[in-house]
């Protein structure tokens, strides 16, 4: 999984000078090992919509009417372009939030202005639809976002002070994007007549269908389709009989790569933004995609819609060396995170079907209870109904432990409980460290009642040092009620019991994002944690390094 050769698509991603990526690559390594907090860094985001500027115009310093004239002209100028400025801010921050039906197509790029230009000259050429496309230069050195800003058209350009790498260019286009569904592209990239629509297609063509890629000439894994081409201009006519709309085409995939990604608002504000501890680029992509497949989603391929991949573009200016560096680091830290994420996708599915079944069960009784005129049945019912979700569809934030804390970007502290966030209107108690939370993942939780002393907190007994906001009704029987558990024969499989279910923590990694730490472990036996029935896994949050998201 090193060798571009072998796999060519790890070859892909924001092109990284070798002089940058040591520094950038340290700072990331840093960040993975915070724990449970990662380190906030100050705002560095220049978004440029458009160029203000030219000659410097040089006026006479003679006195006279005509100098008067002058004056008074660059005086209503002025005035007249702050006038429009302010009005501009104000029209901005009115349509913030505001979702228009359409794409939004994010690029992120580094240091590529040859092909980003190809790129977005091809999908004016070539989208018909209403999109918009978002261009985010990694602080690149070759006049990216100038030369964007020249040629205009529907291009928003965000313009770095450094270089983010493929996740944080990406999570930037996220904050920006205002389309109802969106795309992700490699800077390295044509797309071609028909590609959107036959795509689009097949994300309509079934509600499970979360995100859909399309076929090309160079990536990894059953997107990659034998061409018959050698040359760009002969690209075009093959690209024309592949792309005839034909749903014989789709097919249903376990693992769809970065370079081109289509789905829908809804999808990413259920799953979040891409985790940033992943250092300048790879396995980023596959950690989102683990993310979308456990809320519940399916990936699909379009093989009616090709797009021509340059490929090895990204990465290959890192050298040999750098980019063996990156790839093992990202793929550690992958394996790190996630384990055996084919057996965790299964074991969630499966564990979900069960919930969804027995939610379904329990409404129905609910329903026979009211027929009946229980009306405590029938409010406990609705209780129940209230605190458990019944769509098919998960949300990230399902995830989290019960009793975590959690902290925006505003510095406003929430804890999670029964399905709900609760703000926390007294100071942080001592030893927590509130795991910084994205606003998708934030608002997707109902707000409950704020909590304003620290009885609302603990509501009884609890440890000395708690890493989570968890009560402990029967310290003799601590599995029963609110724990941190974990067997003799599976020392490293930490679970978290609470509401009489057990919650196992996908890795040690996720439990120490969440401020676990193994002396808050106790241990009880296989017998007694069996008995216990298991619930959804505890995932670790995505690392977020730009205040801005």
């Amino acid at each position: 999984m090193t060798k571009s050769e072998i796999q060519p698509h790890r070859v892909r991603k924001n092109n990284q000078s070798s002089s940058q990526l040591s520094s950038q690559f340290k700072n990331r390594e840093g960040a993975r090992s915070t724990g449970t907090y990662p380190q906030r860094t100050g705002t560095s985001t220049k978004v440029l919509l458009h160029a203000v500027g030219g000659r410097k115009r040089r006026h006479s310093l003679r006195k006279g009417p005509k100098s008067k004239r002058i004056l008074r002209s660059n005086k209503l100028y002025k005035q007249g372009y702050n006038r429009g400025y302010e009005d501009g801010v104000r029209q901005g921050q009115n349509s913030f939030g505001i979702v228009f039906e359409g794409v939004s197509i994010i690029i992120p790029t580094y240091n590529q202005r040859g092909y980003v230009l190809q790129c977005v000259s091809s999908i004016e050429k070539h989208t018909p639809a209403p999109y918009e496309i978002i261009v985010v230069d990694n602080a690149s050195q070759d006049g990216t976002a100038e030369a964007l800003l020249r040629q205009g058209g529907m291009v928003r350009v965000a313009a770095l002070e450094k270089n983010r790498g493929f996740a944080g260019g990406v999570n930037q286009g996220l904050m920006m994007a205002k389309g109802r569904h969106i795309v992700v592209l490699n800077n390295d990239t044509l797309v071609t007549p028909g590609w959107l629509e036959n795509m689009m297609t097949c994300l309509n063509s079934d509600p499970q269908i979360g995100v859909v890629g399309p076929v090309t000439n160079y990536i990894g894994g059953d997107q990659q389709i034998e061409v018959p081409y050698r040359e760009v201009e002969q690209m075009w006519s093959f690209a024309a009989s592949q792309n005839r709309p034909d749903p014989e085409k789709h097919r249903m995939t376990d693992r769809l790569v970065g370079f081109c990604w289509l789905f829908s608002r809804d999808l990413f504000e259920r799953t979040g933004y891409l985790d940033e501890g992943y250092a300048v680029g790879n396995f980023e992509d596959d950690d989102w995609i683990v993310r979308v497949r456990m809320l519940g989603y399916r990936l699909a391929v379009a093989g009616d819609a090709f797009i021509h991949h340059f490929g090895s573009v990204s990465m290959k200016a890192l050298g040999e060396q750098d980019f063996n560096t990156v790839n093992k680091g990202n793929e550690q830290f992958y394996s790190q995170k996630w384990g055996d994420p084919q057996a965790l996708i299964a074991e969630t599915s499966r564990l979900a079907q069960i919930q969804y079944a027995d939610t379904q069960t329990r409404s129905q009784a609910n329903v026979s209870s009211a027929a009946k005129g229980d009306l405590r049945q029938q409010a406990a019912g609705s209780s129940y109904e209230k605190s458990h979700v019944t769509s098919p569809f998960r949300r990230s934030s399902d995830f989290y432990p019960e009793g975590a804390f959690l902290v925006d970007l505003k510095g406003d502290v929430y804890v999670l409980r029964g399905g709900q966030r609760h703000k926390l209107n007294i100071p942080v108690p001592r030893g927590i460290s509130p795991v910084l939370v994205a606003k998708p993942d934030l608002l997707g939780i109902p707000e409950g009642e704020p909590l304003v002393s620290a009885g609302d907190i603990w509501n009884g007994s609890h440890e000395s040092d708690p890493p989570l906001a968890v009560t402990t009704s029967d310290p003799g029987v601590p599995y029963t009620d609110t724990s941190i558990v974990a067997t003799a024969e599976a020392p490293e499989g930490w679970y978290l019991v609470t509401e009489g279910r057990r919650r196992k923590f996908v890795s040690t990694y996720a439990a120490e994002r969440w401020g676990i730490r193994s002396r808050h472990v106790q241990q009880i036996s296989t017998e007694q944690l069996h008995m216990i029935p298991e619930a959804c896994p505890i995932i670790a949050p995505p690392q977020l390094l730009n205040e801005n998201l």
